[in-house]
């Protein structure tokens, strides 16, 4: 089978999921197209990749036309732009949509703005295609909308993670006491949040260290590093998990989210995980906190308290236990079978 991927957010982690999905689904040849840094360099195995150009309608055409020149048995569509790109004129071939997050689950939006980006969703989702949702809550929502086919694609820890794990050799016990956040620089991730953490710890005199991997909003990258948080720019894959393995705590400071594939990589490489109190990770049993001093707390206990920090690193185990590689292949395979009519056998 033949599948098309299609993204404007290539950077950062749905670049990451989509690479995996071509790692850990090898029986269907992936092609990709995408913008965003590195976005005709696929670091996943893709037969062929391509860029999406300027404007938006220039990319609805772009779909078309590539999808003409593949022939893809499934277009999966990745991220809100992408949906739309995919959706908005049928195509003669199926579409799966994983949205990565519902946009309109920004917590901050305005009631008519919300409400308006749900009803285009709901529009869309008329189109037939299949939603595929990464958590129990992400698949309730797909529901509530009137979607009819919806499949579960957990997320899974990066191959890198993988490579990674067990290089840790107790790092809360020396004297480097390291926060680290990974994603792009932008207001889903909320660099205000963990820019006021840092600020926190520093006024209750922690010794902590905040460092975010990864690039974005050139403004909320000042504002990241006026709060002494070290911004390290785009890094690899590989590059990302040696830095998070060496560090002591993982905080993800995202306001909104599906499932983000960074605390599971976090989990597998046995750091523990600090979360925002929010409906993405219902159920997950990690620790969250709501404000930037519980934050602050919350990191501190994982490196000075071991009988916290041992707890923290059991839950990411067991969440790690139930969004691993198997599930991802699975979900994968179903949602592609589901859409093209069961073309595919796992």
């Amino acid at each position: 089978m033949r599948i098309l991927h299609v993204t404007d957010r290539y950077s950062g982690g749905v670049g990451r999921a989509i690479d995996r999905i071509t790692e850990l689904v090898p029986e269907a040849e992936h092609h990709l197209l995408s913008t965003g840094i590195e976005s005709t360099h696929g670091r996943g195995a893709y037969r062929g990749t391509a860029d999406l150009p300027d404007g938006h309608v220039a990319r609805v055409r772009a779909v078309r036309d590539v999808v003409d020149e593949v022939t893809p048995d499934v277009v999966h569509a990745h991220s809100s732009w992408a949906g739309l790109y995919t959706r908005v004129r049928r195509l003669p071939v199926p579409v799966v949509y994983q949205p990565h997050c519902y946009y309109f689950e920004r917590p901050d939006l305005p009631g008519p703005v919300r409400r308006a980006v749900r009803s285009a969703e709901r529009f869309l989702a008329a189109n037939g295609s299949v939603v595929a949702a990464v958590s129990p809550r992400e698949e309730r929502l797909a529901r509530s909308m009137g979607v009819h086919h919806v499949v579960r694609i957990p997320n899974a820890p990066s191959s890198a993670a993988v490579r990674e794990a067990g290089a840790r050799s107790g790092a809360a016990a020396g004297s480097r006491r390291t926060v680290t956040m990974v994603g792009r620089v932008v207001a889903q991730k909320d660099p205000r949040f963990y820019a006021a953490t840092a600020r926190a710890a520093r006024a209750a005199g922690l010794g902590l260290t905040f460092r975010w991997l990864g690039d974005g909003d050139p403004d909320l990258v000042r504002e990241l590093a006026g709060a002494g948080v070290e911004v390290t720019g785009w890094l690899t894959a590989d590059d990302v998990m040696r830095q998070m393995a060496a560090s002591d705590v993982y905080l993800h400071s995202a306001a909104y989210e599906g499932f983000p594939i960074s605390v599971l990589d976090a989990a597998r490489v046995g750091l523990p995980a600090v979360v925002r109190d929010i409906p993405a990770f219902e159920g997950a049993r990690l620790t969250a906190v709501g404000t930037p001093d519980e934050a602050a707390a919350a990191v501190h206990a994982a490196v000075e308290d071991p009988r916290e920090r041992l707890r923290m690193i059991a839950s990411g185990d067991r969440l790690v236990g139930e969004m691993d590689e198997t599930a991802l292949h699975d979900g994968v395979v179903r949602a592609y079978a589901t859409a093209a009519g069961g073309a595919l056998v796992a």
